[in-house]
């Protein structure tokens, strides 16, 4: 994990923005940083893109107690799946 892998996480979750209308309310949100953060620290490079998937989903609900969509947290994962094996 590098810090150009976190912001790229972090783009994603801004842009899916799993929260919605609620993110507004979180002062400490800061575009998912800490999510980010924490999902790539338990991801691998050889992992699935279920088990990414089932990562982001566990992170984003010990977070903020939410149950994502799990078509859209797949693609996200999909991307990271991606991300990770260019480097």
């Amino acid at each position: 994990m590098n810090e150009e892998h976190i912001v790229k996480v972090q783009a994603l979750l801004t842009e899916w923005n799993p929260l919605g209308s609620q993110s507004a309310q979180i002062s400490d949100l800061n575009n998912y940083e800490i999510e980010a953060t924490d999902i790539l620290f338990h991801i691998k490079k050889n992992n699935t893109v279920d088990q990414i998937s089932k990562m982001i989903t566990t992170v984003l609900n010990q977070a903020f107690g939410i149950h994502v969509e799990p078509v859209k947290c797949k693609i996200i994962a999909e991307q990271v799946q991606i991300m990770l094996k260019e480097k």
